[in-house]
């Protein structure tokens, strides 16, 4: 089971949390985690400042302060037997998430979606730069929970697709429910051996490559499984073939999955790669619960 150490949860928009800061809570309670709740008030813009007085500022940034203090104040009150740590500071949201998790060496950001354009970007901003994994958590009223795990079993890839399997496996040893996991696979050029002018294969040969592709790719999943030590667990495997944004979201909906865990950066050590186009395309498109892993070493851009 993947163990979190220091877990941060922050709340985007003004609605109520407290079921979510339950689950929270309780997986730092199994964990044996240190718990922070931390608030972000905004700051005015420069436009802002220009047209009033600084003292009105001061006032109001004060309120907020003390309204988010008091709000997380009343959460933290609720978790017998935990110690929680309150911290409230005043800025970008994103941004002072990120330096807390870079001075703080929080291990799992855990935040609340807002249902805002700024809250909407706050949070993309997280999925995409924040070193540590970070799990949105989504209204849903579903019954049973269904954790999907999205894999690429590229050796290059190993370790972060062996986070990925442990956290999944982790949620339902934790809160219960059905355990997935999605490989999209395709044939490099099939759509050009089957119907270009250039090349002439006949249509059993191109099937029998489909063949061999598809076995390869089971292969290296049962490999991946194999190596991350979870191969016992009761997976349900979906090896589809496809565009991986397209299966991915795709099984989402028909699955109805309440929980996607996936990885945002798919090559490592490249800079000023902060999200792959694939985890773009399905963080825009799944309605669930999110959790974006980053590779080992990632690093959020300055």
């Amino acid at each position: 089971m993947h163990r979190f150490t220091k877990v941060l949860f922050t709340p985007v928009g003004r609605h109520d949390n407290a079921s979510a800061v339950r689950r929270v809570a309780d997986l730092a309670r199994d964990n044996g985690a240190h718990l922070t709740l931390f608030g972000v008030t905004p700051q005015p813009s420069r436009l802002q400042r220009a047209l009033h007085r600084s003292d009105f500022f001061s006032e109001v940034q004060e309120a907020d302060r003390s309204e988010m203090a008091a709000r997380l104040e009343r959460y933290a009150a609720k978790q017998d037997g935990l110690p929680v740590e309150v911290a409230v500071e005043t800025g970008d949201h994103a941004i002072g998430v990120i330096d807390r998790v870079a001075s703080e060496g929080h291990d799992l950001v855990v935040v609340t979606t807002g249902d805002d354009d700024e809250g909407h970007a706050t949070v993309k901003r997280l999925l995409r730069s924040c070193p540590c994994p970070v799990w949105v958590i989504r209204p849903t009223r579903a019954r049973v929970q269904r954790v999907l795990a999205a894999v690429n079993p590229d050796p290059d890839e190993r370790e972060l697709n062996i986070e990925i399997l442990q956290l999944a496996s982790s949620m339902v040893s934790r809160f219960g429910g059905e355990l997935h996991l999605v490989h999209a696979w395709e044939l490099y050029g099939e759509d050009t051996l089957r119907n270009s002018p250039f090349i002439h294969m006949p249509a059993s040969e191109v099937a029998a490559l489909a063949k061999t592709e598809h076995d390869r790719h089971t292969a290296a999943l049962d490999d991946l499984l194999e190596a991350s030590g979870l191969a016992a667990e009761p997976w349900r495997i979906h090896l589809v073939k496809g565009r991986p944004e397209d299966v991915v979201c795709g099984l989402v909906k028909r699955s109805r999955i309440n929980v996607l865990v996936m990885g945002t950066v798919a090559r490592t050590g490249v800079p000023g790669v902060v999200i792959g186009n694939t985890a773009e395309r399905v963080l825009d498109d799944v309605a669930c619960s999110v959790i974006a892993v980053k590779p080992a070493g990632f690093a959020a851009p300055s």
